[in-house]
């Protein structure tokens, strides 16, 4: 089990307010909300962490990723092989292919 993993079976342990507690936590560390391919509806949406989360409901677009240097991405080991969660889905639906 890799890093990422272990987070996903800590959250999936947690109650829903532990787990969007924790979310936030981990949020603090996303580079999404300055990426060239974060928009206004994304911004206005509250969405972010994408390789977390699933796909935005708002980005269109692909205009560059940040994925490989945010310190989240890093910090777990991912964002080298998938990135584009914005648009492409977190990482346990792109492992998943």
């Amino acid at each position: 089990m890799d890093k990422f993993e272990e987070l996903i079976a800590e959250l999936n342990e947690l109650s829903d307010e532990d787990k969007n507690q924790r979310i936030r936590e981990l949020e603090a560390d996303c580079v999404c909300p300055i990426c060239p391919t974060f928009n206004q509806c994304a911004k206005d949406a509250g969405e972010n962490i994408f390789c977390l989360k699933e796909e935005s409901k708002c980005i269109n677009t692909e205009n560059g990723c940040m994925c490989p240097t945010c310190p989240f991405a890093a910090a777990y080991k991912i964002g080298v092989i998938h990135n584009f969660y914005c648009k492409r889905g977190g990482e346990l639906k792109q492992r998943k292919g």
